[in-house]
């Protein structure tokens, strides 16, 4: 068996270092380019120059353009899910829990560049499908969760859940696509929440 040198690891470490550095500027370089100017206005040579890379090093950390997209996508839903996760932890009882945490999807969903990335470019630019899984991933999956436990607790009717979790996750993304457009966006956020609070409330038991 060959020897790991500590020089050798020393070198690894850093160019793992230096590997992490470049992937972390490039999306956090065209996250700012997808937010403020959509997927089809940015080019890869915009990216690319930017974040101070090649157009190799997009091609190698991200396999392209649509690629990095997807990493920038994948890291807007795991923010949006910390959110909706402390959220849920300041209340107490089950169901305004559940309630919370869609006040608060609705709430990040209101920025306009997450909005473009998540609700406009993503089905466009990845495909309805695998939106959808990501979505479920992240979104849609933990509504089923989350109504699943309340069904089991008694809170909420017994319903069918994979429909529900649907229904409900459905009206989230509309209302948050209506909010972000609206002529006053926090008067809609607002009564988008009530709305959807209201919602939630009708189906317990």
């Amino acid at each position: 068996m060959k020897k790991i040198k500590k020089n050798d690891t020393d070198t690894g470490n850093k160019q793992d270092e230096r590997s992490r550095l470049t992937t972390n500027r490039m999306l956090a370089q065209a996250r700012c380019l997808f937010a403020e100017y959509g997927f089809a206005g940015v080019s890869a040579e915009q990216i690319v120059a930017a974040a101070g890379v090649t157009r190799g090093a997009l091609y190698h950390h991200f396999n392209g353009k649509k690629g990095l997209f997807r990493a920038v996508l994948e890291q807007v839903q795991a923010e949006i899910e910390q959110r909706v996760k402390a959220a849920v932890d300041k209340a107490q009882d089950p169901m305004e829990m559940l309630i919370a945490g869609n006040d608060e999807f609705l709430a990040a969903c209101l920025d306009p560049g997450l909005q473009r990335i998540l609700l406009t470019d993503a089905p466009a630019v990845l495909g309805w499908e695998e939106w959808r899984m990501i979505d479920e991933d992240h979104v849609q999956g933990k509504y089923h969760a989350f109504l699943s436990r309340l069904m089991d607790d008694g809170v909420l009717r017994p319903l069918p859940v994979d429909a529900l979790a649907h229904i409900i996750s459905g009206a989230a993304n509309e209302a948050a696509f209506w909010a972000a457009r609206a002529d006053n966006p926090e008067v809609a956020l607002s009564q988008a929440q009530t709305a959807m609070a209201e919602l939630i409330r009708s189906l317990k038991t």
